[in-house]
């Protein structure tokens, strides 16, 4: 079978974020001492997180775009320039709806329309984790995310509820086309406004036929295309390939400018891979200050308490001869494929460097602060003993 340009693309995305997290998995593990990048790096929320911390956070400090930010960065502006093509092209879990509705095609099930009614339910997703997530209730939101379970799968955690929600994707994607992406993800919510008042448009041509939008991933339905193709559009691009009775069909339009589709693909590819790759480039250097200089800290164990992104975080230092010499974690409730590199990395860094000024690790800034901040709460005790 002959794959088209937009396959190979979705194979390549696929294969890279499955070989980063097979990487990252051999890393918690201790297998080893290297990864690509984490499951914090593949967050294309961090940009919303880091806004929210900003606004309501007075311990946030700017420190320059981490992966995940540089990932919200990068889709938010192809989404407002260029339109939905992260859903198309690069979405690991629109990939897997393609390909499992493919494979539902080749074993003959019967395909069901679902109504385009419950499209607007995902814009009312989006406003109930935004809400959640301003309230400091984003830890209840995250065990239910398929995107969160998808990677989780190849890093060789334990499931979660998000792991039965993306069983019960694969299984509607079976008989059905991109139910998640049309119904539920706030990810198409919020690309899906952008592409409402950004400049790229797919207008329609003179042909009045419906054959262009047969295979459409989201159904898109003829009789709702005016002029332009409405905002649920993944720019999966199928329909830009000229009508079959010799009309012209749809166009893709930059500024009612028509660019064809190599160059409106090349474009979109370089501004999220460019913000992807460039833009963390800029991020600054923090100073280091040692705890080494303060002398009268006191030997022995102490308990110590911060506010991570799911709660408290309950930490036991150890302290023999002025030195931190070890630091367990007590109790916590923070997202999976998230903590792990926090609490590994920040306590042997703390240990040998004795210092407690440390960047967070990208992607898990809310973690890592509460995780650091109870080391220090554990410190200040030792000082008051």
């Amino acid at each position: 079978m002959k794959l088209n340009l937009r396959s190979k693309i979705q194979l390549t995305a696929t294969f890279i974020v499955i070989i980063s997290c097979l990487f990252y998995g051999l890393y918690i593990y201790g297998i080893i001492d290297f990864r690509i990048i984490s499951i914090g790096d593949l967050n294309p929320y961090g940009g919303w997180s880091a806004l929210k911390s900003f606004f309501t956070d007075l311990s946030y400090r700017w420190k320059g775009f981490s992966r995940s930010i540089a990932l919200t960065a990068g889709i938010t502006a192809a989404s407002f320039l260029m339109g939905r093509f992260f859903c198309g092209y690069i979405c690991p879990i629109g990939a897997m709806q393609d390909f499992f509705k493919f494979a539902g095609n080749k074993l003959r099930l019967k395909e069901i329309k679902f109504s385009d009614k419950p499209e607007l339910l995902k814009y009312l997703v989006l406003i109930i984790i935004i809400v959640l997530s301003i309230l400091g209730m984003g830890n209840l939101i995250s065990p239910l995310s398929p995107w969160l379970a998808y990677l989780n799968i190849f890093v060789g955690l334990r499931l979660q509820t998000g792991t039965l929600i993306l069983l019960l994707i694969i299984l509607v994607s079976l008989i059905g086309r991109r139910i998640f992406c049309r119904y539920f993800c706030p990810l198409g919510a919020f690309q899906s406004l952008l592409y409402a008042i950004g400049p790229m448009k797919i207008k329609k041509g003179a042909c009045d036929c419906s054959y262009c939008l047969k295979n459409c991933p989201v159904s898109i339905d003829y009789n709702r295309v005016e002029k332009d193709i409405p905002p649920e559009c993944i720019n999966c691009l199928q329909c830009v390939n000229g009508c079959i009775k010799g009309k012209e069909g749809f166009s893709i339009n930059f500024n009612n400018k028509k660019i064809n589709k190599s160059a409106y693909i090349s474009i979109c590819i370089l501004i999220i891979a460019g913000s992807y790759i460039l833009l963390p480039l800029t991020a600054s250097s923090s100073s280091i200050q040692a705890i080494t200089s303060i002398t009268d800290i006191n030997d022995g164990t102490y308990e110590g308490y911060g506010l991570g992104f799911g709660g408290r975080i309950n930490t036991e230092v150890t302290i023999k001869d002025n030195r931190i010499t070890s630091i367990k974690i007590l109790s916590h409730s923070e997202t999976e494929g998230y903590y792990e590199e926090v609490f590994r990395d920040l306590s042997y860094e703390i240990t040998e460097s004795q210092n407690l000024n440390l960047d967070a690790i990208s992607g898990a800034t809310s973690t890592s602060r509460g995780f650091l901040n109870s080391v220090r709460d554990a410190v200040n005790k030792s000082l008051n003993d």
